[in-house]
């Protein structure tokens, strides 16, 4: 059967994935700064890099925001970087899994559409990336325990419709990888142009959503465990996020 295109090769670079990227960029860094052992997890990953669609808004959207918040100035540089040297705009895990360099410990990339998979997989082989394992569906993120205890952990949540069906259905495996890491961070994205709703509950070990932000119909929120939580708040409150007030 011929595999269905998705859907975000016609989104690639837009305003949302400069938001989220930019802090995924930023709470890596966070991550990796005090210890050598920081796994990753993209529950919807999509690709390690794709063909941005249209340089010039990319260019005036990301320098805008770096103009109000010097903090975004690092993922542009990644960026620019990835587009000088193949072309092709970083995605979320392309960018994480750089930002890390030897810290990683390992890296879940889940993608349930087939095609995107398919180049995921062969994407991560050409560039010779060891513990990282792509699997068919964010619901498996955790099969075998795969991410390891004691460490820190950073994952991102981007199905675009993050339903309570979709939560629940995930969300044991969310917890079961926070609850047994030392330093936990989430960033959960959702697409919505409605008045703002609640967030999902907090996966073991963290709390939150301890800060947000949105651009147009792009909400991203952050999650946190105690220990790394104030610091988290300041990384995004560099790229202009706001702290919740509930």
């Amino acid at each position: 059967m011929p595999r269905t295109p998705n859907r975000q090769l016609g989104n690639v670079g837009n305003l949302g994935d400069i938001i989220k990227h930019a802090a995924l960029v930023e709470l890596a860094a966070l991550l990796a700064g005090g210890r050598a052992d920081v796994s990753f997890v993209d529950t919807h990953t999509f690709q390690l890099q794709a063909p941005l669609l249209d340089r010039a808004r990319w260019d005036r959207e990301v320098d805008a925001l770096a103009a109000r918040h010097p903090a975004y100035e690092r993922y542009a540089t990644l960026e620019r970087a990835s587009l000088g040297r193949s072309g092709y705009y970083r995605c979320s895990s392309g960018l994480v899994l750089d930002a890390l360099r030897d810290r990683r410990a390992c890296a879940v990339l889940g993608e349930a559409n087939a095609a995107s998979r398919a180049e995921l997989s062969a994407q991560v082989a050409a560039e010779r990336f060891a513990n990282v394992l792509v699997v068919d569906d964010a619901a498996r993120i955790d099969d075998a325990a795969r991410v390891p205890s004691r460490g820190a952990l950073l994952v991102h949540v981007d199905p675009f419709t993050l339903s309570a069906e979709l939560w629940s259905r995930i969300a044991p495996a969310l917890s079961a990888m926070s609850g047994r890491s030392a330093d936990v961070a989430f960033v959960l994205y959702r697409y919505s142009r409605n008045a703002r709703a609640p967030w999902p509950d907090a996966p073991a070990g963290t709390s939150g959503p301890l800060t947000e932000t949105r651009g147009g119909p792009h909400e991203v929120a952050a999650y946190a465990s105690p220990g790394i939580a104030e610091a988290v708040c300041n990384t995004c409150a560099a790229l202009g996020w706001a702290a919740r007030a509930d």
